[in-house]
């Protein structure tokens, strides 16, 4: 979630949300009596003197003290309910109900001098967050990817296949070879025009060295730009996933950071299963007894279980700091696994110490 401007006096933030996980925080944090403030449009309608009326949609700002919330898990979106407390425009609107919609990208504006603190400590963990985004190339002798990394998940931006002839030659078919890395220099200075992320080549060793040269002899300012090379057994979105499940890319953005915990957990589910525990009832219970010592629950677990009775102590366990809790990410290996053990583990405190 980024914090765009705050009050301390008032308790007042303006924030982005980034992410549906910063949907999930909104929702999270926000709690009746609070005011949410949102730009938004209404239609106004006014009556000529012959009688005929008109209607205009008239741009304004209005405030809502916070009465009811949902959320809506197939749209990733959250609704706050409640009669309007403050409007910029004379509308004659005051107290009357309307409901203020956030979803991903959107900003909005809260005050709430109780949560607060929450607010702002979300702000500077974003803050503080040097890293961005990454691009990976990712290659070996059968395809040619490059995929971008961000706190919000990872994408799949381009890749090229070479076929069955091709192959057989690698990237020394000179008529393909030459027009697949110039689409790919071009590519990369497109995304690196008004960023400079972090660029990392990914794949066989062979190709790797063959990567660099290519971008080098190409342009050497987007050479300049590479910061690691990473040896994998395969190329591709498959490569990606190998050097995740190693940590070989670090655990600077969301996506390397729950790949990093999802194997450990894992491994310690192995090493002590008595002590990993799997589904929402088992987590719910050993967070209770004081066992619980940090839970994994994926991004779309969370959305369809966010007004669970067990889900809510257990993240309010979470606000108290008596336990640590991290959602993954949707649509990663990561968050497939937690899915494949209901979509929730906790693993206790003894296990985390060792």
């Amino acid at each position: 979630m980024r914090l765009l401007a705050y009050d301390k006096q008032r308790g007042w933030v303006r924030v982005a949300a980034l992410s549906s996980v910063d949907l999930l925080n909104l929702y999270r944090i926000v709690t009746a009596g609070d005011i949410v403030f949102q730009e938004t449009s209404r239609e106004v309608k006014k009556e000529r003197a012959s009688g005929a009326v008109d209607s205009e949609r008239v741009s304004l700002k209005i405030g809502v003290a916070v009465e009811k919330k949902s959320l809506d898990p197939l749209m990733k979106r959250v609704r706050f309910q409640g009669r309007i407390v403050f409007a910029d425009k004379d509308l004659d609107i005051l107290k009357k109900y309307h409901t203020i919609q956030a979803g991903r990208g959107d900003v909005i504006e809260v005050e709430s001098r109780e949560r607060f603190p929450y607010f702002l400590k979300l702000g500077e963990v974003d803050y503080h967050d040097g890293v961005k985004e990454m691009l990976v190339i990712s290659a070996d002798d059968e395809e040619l990817a490059v995929l971008k990394i961000e706190s919000e998940g990872v994408k799949m931006l381009k890749t090229w296949r070479l076929d069955a002839a091709s192959k057989r030659q690698g990237y020394q078919t000179s008529v393909e070879r030459e027009e697949v890395f110039d689409e790919l220099v071009q590519l990369l200075k497109d995304l690196t025009s008004d960023s400079k992320p972090k660029l990392v080549l990914l794949g066989t060793s062979i190709h790797l060295e063959t990567l660099a040269t290519e971008i080098r002899r190409r342009d050497i300012g987007i050479h300049g730009l590479i910061e690691r090379k990473i040896a994998t057994n395969i190329g591709g979105m498959d490569g990606l996933r190998e050097a995740l499940r190693r940590g070989a890319l670090g655990e600077e953005l969301k996506p390397l950071a729950d790949a990093i915990q999802v194997e450990n957990a894992l491994r310690a589910l192995l090493k002590y299963p008595e002590h990993v525990k799997i589904g929402l009832d088992e987590v719910a219970r050993a967070c209770s007894s004081a066992r619980g010592g940090l839970v994994l629950a994926t991004e779309d677990f969370v959305w369809e279980n966010m007004e669970n009775r067990l889900l809510d102590e257990i993240m309010s366990r979470a606000e108290k700091g008596l336990i640590r809790f991290r959602i993954i990410l949707s649509n990663t290996e990561a968050s497939d696994k937690i899915n494949s053990l209901g979509g929730i583990i906790c693993l206790e405190k003894k296990i985390l110490a060792e």
